[in-house]
């Protein structure tokens, strides 16, 4: 823990030191003036609008020249660029906080869900943030993996564990025995605790819908069914709320790509992840890869967007307060050079982001990208 600390205090430094521009604290308000926004729901923009943010708050949004502006406020031209819910990636790992969470907010993701990690580094680390002594994306996160071939009784044990130390979801493993994962969807469902994960090899994908797993990540275990049974499938998901990673920056191929197009046409929610764990970069990929991908399976570039902004949001109970760019939301937001609409590449045109009520513009965000590679030769 000393050492998570340290090379934490040591990201910070480096990390102000090389982006000399940040707001060491909450920005008092920041105004985008005359920019596009994107309505991900409703799949269309909403031009040459100004929105004023202050502390982590949507507080207006109104047609350019219309609203009254804060006294001293920090002005982002806006003109030319696209304002967006900022981005989740629904599976990451987070291994090396110092250069991941930095590299996060670079490519415009605000929100990350870590499965199988340490839970209580997590909530570290989230903590410090909150407090602004750190900088990264909202963080939520599971604890380690229950996995392996378990009894029902010593499955209910690592789930009270996991609960004792108040994870935010339990992440199972596929090779979690039949018995165990059975007793474990018991008691999430009796204590309301979501469960997620790839299909134990010993249940059947519909067995897990009807167990009430909350994601089911990957779809290869569907390979061997028949359509009409994949078809069944994806109408109990989508009936019951039972949501798919397909994680195709993993694996991808015709197959998948199909599936995945066929679980859209279902209605299934879909959730955009990577399974990273390293830092993104270009040349390592990214969320936005995972996006180019979902639309190369199909999916149009809203639908893609929307896995990776509104569908997270519905997830988490939280789509009262993120999830699309609207007078009292949270400001959790990125500042786009091209329309994600036209094409989702553009996701990866930064020009700016929004996140726990500070700006960072596309210069902190290349130095704090500096900073990581920084600190990945300090610590290492």
């Amino acid at each position: 823990m000393y050492n998570t600390q340290m090379r934490l205090s040591l990201a910070l430094r480096i990390a102000l030191s090389v982006s000399g521009a940040l707001c060491g604290h909450v920005c008092a308000a920041v105004v985008v003036e005359n920019v596009t926004i994107v309505d991900v729901a409703a799949g269309i923009l909403r031009p040459h609008l100004t929105a004023v943010i202050e502390g982590e708050r949507i507080v207006a949004v109104g047609p350019q020249g219309s609203l009254k502006l804060p006294v001293n406020a920090r002005m982002v031209d806006g003109t030319g660029r696209f304002l967006s819910p900022g981005l989740w990636d629904m599976r990451v790992q987070l291994r090396n906080p110092d250069r991941q969470l930095p590299a996060f907010l670079a490519f415009g993701v605000t929100g990350i869900r870590d499965p199988g990690g340490d839970y209580l580094q997590a909530a570290e680390t989230r903590l410090e943030i909150q407090k602004g002594k750190a900088i990264g994306p909202r963080i939520v996160a599971s604890g380690p993996a229950v996995g392996g071939n378990q009894t029902a009784q010593t499955a209910r044990q690592a789930f009270d564990r996991l609960f004792d130390d108040s994870v935010d979801f339990i992440q199972i493993l596929p090779d979690l025995s039949r018995e165990a994962y059975l007793a474990l969807a018991e008691q999430a469902r009796h204590w309301r605790l979501r469960f997620d994960g790839a299909v134990p090899v010993d249940v059947s994908p519909l067995e897990a819908v009807n167990a009430r797993q909350g994601i089911i990540e990957g779809l290869s275990n569907l390979g061997a069914l028949t359509e009409d049974t994949v078809i069944h499938f994806f109408e109990k998901c989508a009936m019951m709320g039972t949501r798919i990673s397909p994680l195709l920056s993993r694996e991808s191929s015709t197959k998948l790509y199909q599936l995945t197009a066929l679980a859209k046409r279902y209605k299934v929610e879909l959730l955009a992840g990577t399974g990273s764990a390293d830092a993104y970069s270009a040349a390592r990929g990214s969320l936005q890869n995972e996006l180019a991908q979902l639309v190369a399976a199909g999916l149009s570039p809203r639908e893609a967007l929307e896995s990776a902004t509104l569908a997270p949001a519905r997830l988490l109970g939280w789509d009262r307060l993120m999830g699309s760019v609207e007078t009292g939301k949270l400001a959790d937001l990125v500042l786009l050079e091209g329309n994600p609409l036209e094409d989702i590449g553009n996701t990866r045109r930064v020009a700016g982001v929004l996140a726990q009520g500070r700006y960072y513009s596309r210069q902190d965000l290349d130095g704090m990208l500096a900073a990581g590679r920084q600190i990945a030769q300090a610590v290492h």
